[in-house]
């Protein structure tokens, strides 16, 4: 449990159905229902079992693109488009990604979704 929320209510960050592939990278979508507040940015991205280098990906907030371990102000309801170098077959895929929001910790977010 984080900040009161179990693991299964962080899952529900996850927008459903925005898992895609697009332009040589996936994206996936996460919205904020938590809180407003600054985020320190992704500090670990976990595809499948695998790590991914956090410095290869980019998030996309209120239309500006900016590295994932970059600190950003997100407002609540915000959504945050992730993209990831490389696609992802058709199928089933874990994604577990960590965020550091100063005011909160770490805060790990669970999702299962299928392109």
């Amino acid at each position: 449990m984080y900040y009161g929320m179990s693991s299964s209510a962080l899952q529900k960050m996850y927008v459903q159905g925005s898992l895609a592939n697009e332009e040589g990278s996936f994206v996936f979508e996460i919205k904020n229902l938590i809180d407003s507040g600054m985020v320190s940015g992704i500090t670990k991205l976990i595809v499948d079992g695998k790590d991914v280098p956090v410095a290869d990906v980019t998030v996309e907030l209120a239309g500006k693109v900016r590295e994932a371990n970059s600190s950003m102000y997100v407002s609540y309801g915000a959504v945050l488009k992730v993209r990831v170098p490389g696609q992802l077959e058709a199928g089933e895929h874990t994604i577990q990604m960590t965020v550091n929001a100063p005011e909160l910790g770490q805060l790990t977010l669970p999702v299962t979704a299928t392109i």
